[in-house]
């Protein structure tokens, strides 16, 4: 027998792995390689994808001119090819997909590492396993609530988290359980509902399964589930080896009663009942009951989007949009120091600001958010995250240059605040003339900023000196210039240093960087003044090119691809955006696909960097393939990769569509001089869109990752990642569970990490900080560790009593030799939960309703208003949010007597506008985020004009007279052709008629030349039938309705012969 390439690579697995159950984890390692035979399992990472891609296109056919068709065929491999194409149907070249991609890879990870995980790889309810449904549910709800809470508190990341692991148990409902296997065609709608029924159990003694028979390999699991348990729609679901419950007990199957999970690594699979009822894969040696994969993959599908739905509708188009990064630009972040001899650069950065919104506002280039973080001398923030532009107008508007000088300040503490807020792949610009008096947290920058692919460019209007302050070193350290170099070359960003008039017009950098669909291309520090000449390949999908020379006095020169020097000039093809002493920028436009030169000529060494407008991108991150646990898959390496040991990177392509990209072919990772390293080959897991690269050793020095390939017409691209990328000796670990570590108000929380060291021995020092100030200690803060050691970090929490549930606390942990070789991090965060389930949702009632839109429409609809009176109430955690949701831009809402937290009150609301937007919808949501939502419709019935009106008349008038022309005309040509038929002759056999019968007989012969003529008019029942001979015989039920012509002589009941009767105007 033949094997397919996805066999041999089943048999591959089987032999290096102990254990498996679920959904495949994730895409990135899946079993199904990208030919035919394996694309139909779907892994928890396809399901995922599918359903954020079907949430996504909901809420973009909503914009005007999206038209995405249907998407019911895209198949598992080609979902991010798909979300690409939507994104350039929805918004042409101008806007990247990269953010959302980024969003709904977060939240895939977040649902591998549920399997992935020591605390949850083995329990129970976060797989809905051995029957233990009103855990799982539990569970279910307990996420729900934190998805809704940190959306509700602007926790975006956190959320997408929360997504990704409450996703994860809700899939494994279907593969798990029985529910296909009942005949169900769609999902369970009350998992994850509060107070919902999911609905009956079968009871601990309940047998449910019997044994399957067993093939060479694996069971045939046919009709093992009784069939008396699927007809009274009892839930069950299978027993898997070695699980244990929130107290660390074992969870046995019981013996001849329960079923078995399954699958050739269920350790329980042969315990009876023997066999297993999983449906993870279409493969029957891993999942007995494969044959219902699929149909549980897309009920999966179809319960993990309407998760999402319920999200939109919740916490409305805004917030959902601020979730999945639908909004189509990126983050304007400004980070700002107030001190006194700040005041140009305040005014400078206010009027950039006000130049960026004003020309970009209501176009797909517009932010998507703005972020704002002042901080002076001893003070920082507080940061302002919005969508509102004319928030953060007002905002940046109020600062003030106030006192302090240019004494060291808090500056690395207001970055930290603004990496939070700000979007992934975006950039931070600080502006300040004064060193960082936070110095000991650039490590935790530039590791908060490489976690989110974020750049950060310091604007320094000034002299920056080393000074120390009055406090300890071991407390606070003073940077200097270099502290500000360091970041910003870590991260992807420069350090601009310029005088105090030359601040607004580099701050027209941030106008070039902050768009939709920047892609960088080159980045190399301390270039030679030697070295002249730099290729930059362009490819067919890019427009605008903007490079940037940064040196004293230095110049350049643009070449094409034809070897023709392009003018620099205001009305030439490069124009010239920013000329300083120390910085020039050009921006060449309506570039070509081919390879282009830029000679730079400097007396000193320089800085170059090349970006372009581009939907075509890549993301890239640190895996390990898990093969040796529970569950495989791979699972991103948190932090630095380590040194020394074999690297695997996954690539994901963005923007790959085949009419864009035609072939990826390497990955290449550079020095900061741009010297080639390594360059490593890929293997594609899915067609343009996932690949991986393995490096046997990474570089000792820092590099960056560039992407290589070709475009859909033969031209070379090339994507640089300009973060930069540091090997460790020691490496941090650990994963949060936020059923299990639960951190309530007013509580204490510990979260445990391992620190392993596979270099020299060394004495590690351990910090954490965040950015809500819940880290109470670190235990050890510092530890010698043996090459080849572990040991395990604790980190404590304490939230204050009166935080808002919701709220989230970033949380980056480090550990750093004495001597600073080696050096490692990790990025968790922890959500506050309520103490108790909320189950019961506030109330919205229309206590009245004032006027009406009746006989309006777009002309005199704004002269006619109409209000509603609304009471809302809860009687739980209290009241969090009341809002109008309407397409009125001029309304007026009062709500009387409202604070959050509000219970057992009821509260009276009042809304008013034109009768121009005549639907409003009214929003409810508890502390919890439950939520309820009351509706006013007053649309207009939609009538039809007197002009519409008449021209349907005539229409009908013109179809009628159509039809009565079409039937006339057959009717003529069909009797002509009667008259025309000689070909047959018929001659009255016998005239008897049998009265009881009520028959009579005509005979038909053949070869008569005188023509004859059938007329049956039958009003009544009748039959005709040929005998034997060719006669015709007819069955007649009423005689008067019945008449033959036979050669003018007409057949009828009353045996009259020959009837003087006119028929159809023929002679008597």
């Amino acid at each position: 027998m033949w094997l397919s390439r996805a066999h041999l690579l089943l048999l591959s697995l089987l032999l290096c792995m102990t254990a498996v159950h679920c959904f495949i984890p994730l895409v990135g390692f899946s079993l199904n390689p990208t030919d035919d035979d394996g694309d139909d399992n779907w892994s928890h990472g396809a399901i995922t994808r599918r359903a954020v891609l079907d949430a996504a296109a909901d809420f973009l056919r909503d914009l005007p001119d999206c038209d995405l068709g249907s998407l019911a065929t895209v198949r598992p491999s080609e979902i991010f090819q798909e979300i690409s194409m939507i994104f350039m149907s929805c918004f042409g070249r101008v806007v990247s997909a990269a953010r959302f991609y980024q969003a709904a890879i977060q939240i895939e990870i977040a649902n591998g590492g549920v399997d992935l995980s020591d605390v949850t790889g083995h329990l129970p309810s976060a797989h809905f396993d051995a029957e233990k449904f009103v855990d799982a549910n539990a569970r279910l709800l307990d996420l729900r609530t934190g998805v809704l809470t940190a959306i509700e508190e602007g926790e975006y990341e956190a959320a997408r988290e929360l997504t990704g692991q409450l996703f994860h148990t809700l899939q494994d409902f279907y593969s798990h359980s029985n529910w296909v296997e009942m005949g169900n065609t769609g999902p369970n709608l009350n998992l994850a509902v509060p107070g919902a029924d999911i609905g009956p159990v079968a009871d601990p003694q309940t047998q449910t399964c019997v044994d399957c028979s067993k093939s060479l390999l694996w069971y045939q699991c046919e009709d093992n589930i009784i069939d008396s348990v699927n007809s009274q729609g009892l839930l069950t679901s299978g027993y898997y080896g070695g699980q244990t419950d929130m107290d660390g007990n074992d969870v046995p199957k019981p013996e001849d009663v329960k079923c078995s999970h399954g699958g050739r690594l269920d350790g329980t699979q042969d315990t009876s009942p023997k066999g297993g009822i999983n449906k993870d894969s279409e493969w029957s040696i891993l999942s007995p009951h494969s044959r219902y994969h699929y149909r549980a993959a897309q009920l999966a599908v179809q319960a993990s989007r309407n998760f999402l739905n319920m999200i939109r509708q919740a916490k409305g188009d805004a917030q959902f949009a601020n979730f999945l990064n639908l909004n189509t630009g990126s983050t304007l972040c400004f980070v700002i120091d107030t001190t006194g001899s700040m005041a140009d650069d305040i005014a400078a950065s206010k009027q950039r600001a006000y130049e960026i919104i004003d020309s970009r506002v209501g176009s797909p280039t517009e932010p998507s958010n703005y972020v704002l973080v002042p901080f002076n001398d001893p003070e920082f923030g507080p940061a302002l995250s919005t969508n509102q532009a004319d928030m953060f107008k007002q905002e940046i508007d109020q600062l003030r240059a106030v006192g302090g000088g240019d004494n060291p300040e808090f500056s690395l503490s207001a970055i930290r605040l603004a990496l939070v807020e700000s979007l992934p792949a975006s950039t931070i610009f600080v502006f300040t003339d004064a060193p960082a008096k936070d110095a000991e947290l650039r490590d935790t920058v530039v590791s908060l900023a490489n976690q989110k692919n974020i750049k950060i460019t310091f604007l320094i209007s000034g002299t920056i000196t080393r000074r120390r302050r009055s406090v300890p070193r071991s407390k606070r350290e003073v940077g200097n210039r270099d502290t500000y170099i360091y970041i910003a070359q870590a991260t992807g960003g420069q350090v601009l240093e310029i005088a105090k008039d030359e601040v607004f017009q580099t701050t027209r950098l941030v106008d070039l960087v902050v768009t939709s669909a920047e892609v960088n291309l080159l980045t190399t520090q301390s270039v030679q003044s030697s070295v002249r000449a730099h290729t930059i390949p362009v490819d067919s999908t890019m427009s605008d090119l903007v490079v940037q020379v940064t040196a004293v006095g230095a110049t350049l020169e643009v070449f094409n691809p034809a070897g023709d020097q392009l003018e620099i000039g205001p009305d030439g093809p490069v124009t010239v955006e920013i000329q300083l002493n120390k910085v020039l920028v050009v921006r060449i436009r309506d570039v070509m696909a081919g390879e282009w030169r830029i000679s730079v000529t400097s007396s000193v060494a320089y800085d170059l960097r090349v970006s372009a407008q581009s939907t075509v991108d890549f993301v890239y991150s640190f895996v390990k393939k898990v093969t040796d646990t529970d569950h495989f898959g791979v699972k991103e390496i948190e932090g630095r990769p380590v040194a020394g040991e074999e690297a695997t990177i996954r690539v994901n392509l963005i923007g790959s569509d085949p009419t864009q990209v035609s072939d990826v072919t390497a990955l290449s990772l550079v020095a900061l001089d741009g010297r080639v390293l390594q360059t490593l080959p890929l293997q594609e897991n899915e067609p343009l869109t996932e690949y991986f690269a393995t490096s046997s050793s990474l570089p000792t020095v820092p590099f960056r990752c560039r992407l290589e390939g070709k475009d859909s017409g033969s031209s070379t691209f090339q994507r640089l990642i300009t973060s930069v990328v540091e090997t460790s000796t020691s490496r941090l670990q650990g994963s949060v569970d936020p059923v299990i570590s639960r951190l309530l108000p007013g509580g204490t929380v510990d979260v445990p990490f391992t620190l392993s060291n596979s270099g020299q021995q060394g004495a590690f020092t351990i910090v954490a900080t965040d950015d809500k100030g819940f880290v109470r200690r670190v235990t050890p803060s510092s530890v010698t560790l043996a090459q080849d050691a572990t040991t395990t970090v604790t980190v404590r929490l304490r939230a204050p009593s009166d935080v808002a549930f919701g709220t989230t606390t970033t949380v980056t942990l480090t550990a750093q030799t004495s001597s600073g070789r080696s050096y490692n991090f990790l990025v968790f965060r922890v959500t506050v939960s309520p103490p108790d389930q909320d189950n019961v949702p506030p109330t919205c009632e229309v206590r009245a309703l004032y006027g009406n839109c009746k006989d309006t429409d777009r002309s005199s609809c704004s002269g006619r208003t109409f209000s509603v009176t609304t009471a809302y109430r809860d009687e739980g955690y209290g009241l969090q949010s009341i809002d109008p949701r309407t397409f009125a831009t001029n309304y007026t809402w009062t709500v009387e007597q409202f604070a959050p937290g509000l219970s057992d009150t009821t509260i009276i609301a009042n809304y008013t506008a034109t009768c121009c937007s005549p639907k409003v919808e009214f929003a409810v949501s508890d502390r919890v985020g439950n939520y309820e939502i009351c509706t006013v419709d007053l649309t207009p019935p939609q009538g039809l004009s007197g002009g519409a009106i008449a021209g349907i008349v005539i229409g009908v008038i013109l179809a009628v007279l159509i039809i009565v022309f079409i039937i006339v005309y057959c009717c003529c040509i069909r009797r002509r052709q009667k008259d025309d038929q000689t070909d047959s002759q018929v001659t009255k056999r016998s005239d008897k008629t049998d009265k009881g019968k009520k028959k009579t007989e005509v005979a038909v012969r053949d070869g008569d030349q005188q023509g004859r003529r059938f007329w049956y008019r039958f009003a009544r029942k009748q039959e005709v039938t040929t005998s034997g001979g060719g006669n015709v015989v007819m069955k007649k039920t009423e005689t008067h309705e019945t008449r033959v012509e036979i050669h003018k002589t007409v057949v009828s009941e009353t045996r009259q012969v020959e009837q003087k009767v006119k028929v159809k105007g023929n002679k008597k």
